[in-house]
Protein backbone atom coordinates (compact mmCIF):
# COMPACT_ATOMS: atom_id res chain seq x y z
CA UNK A 1 0.00 0.00 0.00
CA UNK A 2 2.97 2.28 0.57
CA UNK A 3 4.35 2.15 -2.67
CA UNK A 4 0.63 2.91 -4.43
CA UNK A 5 0.52 5.78 -1.95
CA UNK A 6 3.44 7.05 -2.96
CA UNK A 7 3.39 6.72 -6.51
CA UNK A 8 0.23 8.23 -6.66
CA UNK A 9 1.98 10.94 -4.48
CA UNK A 10 4.04 12.12 -7.39
CA UNK A 11 1.59 13.96 -8.99
CA UNK A 12 -1.64 14.45 -6.04
CA UNK A 13 -0.67 17.91 -5.48
CA UNK A 14 -1.44 18.72 -9.17
CA UNK A 15 -5.10 17.67 -9.23
CA UNK A 16 -7.81 20.67 -10.17
CA UNK A 17 -10.13 19.55 -7.13
CA UNK A 18 -7.39 19.99 -4.27
CA UNK A 19 -6.47 23.87 -5.36
CA UNK A 20 -7.82 26.62 -3.37
CA UNK A 21 -9.41 24.50 -0.96
CA UNK A 22 -11.66 26.61 2.25
CA UNK A 23 -12.45 23.05 3.27
CA UNK A 24 -11.24 19.42 2.99
CA UNK A 25 -12.14 18.01 -0.32
CA UNK A 26 -11.13 14.52 -1.29
CA UNK A 27 -10.95 12.72 -4.97
CA UNK A 28 -11.27 8.94 -5.40
CA UNK A 29 -8.05 7.77 -7.78
CA UNK A 30 -8.26 4.34 -7.81
CA UNK A 31 -10.29 1.10 -6.32
CA UNK A 32 -9.44 -2.26 -6.78
CA UNK A 33 -11.50 -5.55 -4.86
CA UNK A 34 -7.88 -5.10 -2.82
CA UNK A 35 -7.77 -1.65 -1.93
CA UNK A 36 -8.80 2.09 -2.79
CA UNK A 37 -6.60 4.94 -3.03
CA UNK A 38 -7.28 8.68 -1.86
CA UNK A 39 -6.02 12.35 -2.61
CA UNK A 40 -7.01 14.78 0.59
CA UNK A 41 -6.28 18.57 -0.03
CA UNK A 42 -6.77 20.01 3.44
CA UNK A 43 -6.78 23.87 3.73
CA UNK A 44 -4.77 25.53 6.72
CA UNK A 45 -6.55 24.68 9.84
CA UNK A 46 -8.00 21.76 8.47
CA UNK A 47 -8.83 18.63 10.27
CA UNK A 48 -10.63 15.59 10.98
CA UNK A 49 -11.73 14.22 14.69
CA UNK A 50 -10.40 10.84 16.06
CA UNK A 51 -10.99 7.84 14.08
CA UNK A 52 -10.28 4.28 13.01
CA UNK A 53 -10.95 2.35 9.26
CA UNK A 54 -12.21 -0.67 10.65
CA UNK A 55 -10.15 -3.48 9.69
CA UNK A 56 -8.47 -1.74 6.62
CA UNK A 57 -4.88 -1.38 7.07
CA UNK A 58 -3.27 1.59 5.73
CA UNK A 59 -1.13 4.12 4.77
CA UNK A 60 -0.80 7.81 4.39
CA UNK A 61 1.78 9.86 2.34
CA UNK A 62 2.27 14.23 2.49
CA UNK A 63 2.35 15.07 -0.90
CA UNK A 64 3.02 18.93 -0.13
CA UNK A 65 2.84 20.65 2.87
CA UNK A 66 2.38 18.65 6.21
CA UNK A 67 0.50 17.63 8.16
CA UNK A 68 -0.10 16.44 12.01
CA UNK A 69 -0.97 13.11 13.37
CA UNK A 70 -2.44 12.25 16.91
CA UNK A 71 -2.39 8.76 17.96
CA UNK A 72 -4.68 7.13 21.12
CA UNK A 73 -4.00 3.78 22.35
CA UNK A 74 -5.65 2.44 25.15
CA UNK A 75 -3.89 1.23 28.07
CA UNK A 76 -5.29 -2.12 29.32
CA UNK A 77 -6.11 -0.20 32.12
CA UNK A 78 -8.24 1.75 29.41
CA UNK A 79 -6.95 5.32 29.79
CA UNK A 80 -5.49 6.42 26.50
CA UNK A 81 -1.83 6.70 25.63
CA UNK A 82 -1.60 9.73 22.69
CA UNK A 83 1.00 10.09 20.69
CA UNK A 84 1.83 13.02 18.31
CA UNK A 85 3.82 12.90 14.93
CA UNK A 86 4.74 15.35 12.45
CA UNK A 87 4.13 14.15 8.30
CA UNK A 88 6.35 16.17 6.28
CA UNK A 89 6.15 16.76 2.36
CA UNK A 90 7.40 13.02 1.23
CA UNK A 91 7.08 11.57 4.56
CA UNK A 92 4.57 8.38 5.39
CA UNK A 93 2.66 7.16 7.94
CA UNK A 94 1.31 3.25 7.78
CA UNK A 95 -1.27 1.72 9.99
CA UNK A 96 -3.26 -1.24 10.63
CA UNK A 97 -6.89 -1.87 11.55
CA UNK A 98 -8.44 -0.22 14.42
CA UNK A 99 -5.75 1.89 14.48
CA UNK A 100 -6.83 5.33 15.73
CA UNK A 101 -5.25 8.59 14.64
CA UNK A 102 -6.55 12.08 13.56
CA UNK A 103 -4.72 14.75 11.00
CA UNK A 104 -4.61 18.19 11.11
CA UNK A 105 -3.07 20.72 8.95
CA UNK A 106 -1.08 23.03 11.61
CA UNK A 107 0.25 25.27 8.91
CA UNK A 108 -0.84 28.35 7.00
CA UNK A 109 -0.80 26.66 3.47
CA UNK A 110 -2.85 24.00 2.06
CA UNK A 111 -1.58 20.70 2.27
CA UNK A 112 -2.27 17.58 -0.06
CA UNK A 113 -1.81 13.66 1.16
CA UNK A 114 -2.72 10.06 -0.36
CA UNK A 115 -4.54 7.38 1.30
CA UNK A 116 -4.49 4.16 0.17
CA UNK A 117 -6.34 1.41 2.42
CA UNK A 118 -6.70 -2.51 1.97
CA UNK A 119 -8.78 -4.07 2.33
CA UNK A 120 -11.39 -1.73 0.80
CA UNK A 121 -13.33 0.48 3.70
CA UNK A 122 -16.24 -0.77 5.04
CA UNK A 123 -16.77 0.78 8.36
CA UNK A 124 -14.80 4.01 10.48
CA UNK A 125 -15.37 4.71 14.09
CA UNK A 126 -15.20 7.92 15.16
CA UNK A 127 -13.87 8.80 18.62
CA UNK A 128 -13.77 10.84 21.91
CA UNK A 129 -11.71 11.15 24.52
CA UNK A 130 -13.50 11.93 28.03
CA UNK A 131 -12.63 13.60 31.10
CA UNK A 132 -11.04 10.78 32.89
CA UNK A 133 -8.85 10.06 29.68
CA UNK A 134 -10.66 7.21 27.94
CA UNK A 135 -11.22 6.40 24.41
CA UNK A 136 -15.15 6.00 23.67
CA UNK A 137 -16.74 5.67 20.42
CA UNK A 138 -18.96 8.63 19.21
CA UNK A 139 -20.79 6.72 16.16
CA UNK A 140 -19.69 4.33 13.58
CA UNK A 141 -20.27 5.09 9.58
CA UNK A 142 -20.50 2.05 7.09
CA UNK A 143 -19.43 2.67 3.80
CA UNK A 144 -21.03 1.36 0.53
CA UNK A 145 -18.82 0.03 -1.72
CA UNK A 146 -17.24 1.68 -4.61
CA UNK A 147 -16.50 0.74 -8.20
CA UNK A 148 -14.14 0.93 -10.54
CA UNK A 149 -15.56 4.70 -11.53
CA UNK A 150 -17.19 6.03 -8.65
CA UNK A 151 -16.10 9.58 -8.13
CA UNK A 152 -18.43 10.17 -5.48
CA UNK A 153 -17.14 12.36 -2.68
CA UNK A 154 -19.86 11.19 -0.47
CA UNK A 155 -17.67 9.36 2.41
CA UNK A 156 -14.47 10.69 4.29
CA UNK A 157 -11.83 8.51 3.45
CA UNK A 158 -9.51 10.51 6.07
Amino acid sequence: MLAIAEGFAVSADSIPELQGLSERAWVLLAVTDLFEAWAIGWPAGGAIELHDHGHSSGAVVVASGSLTETTVRATPEGVAVIGSHHIEEGQHRTFGPRYVHDLTNDQDVQAVSVHVYGPRLTAMTYYQLDDGGRLGALRVEHLSPLGPFDTTADHDPS
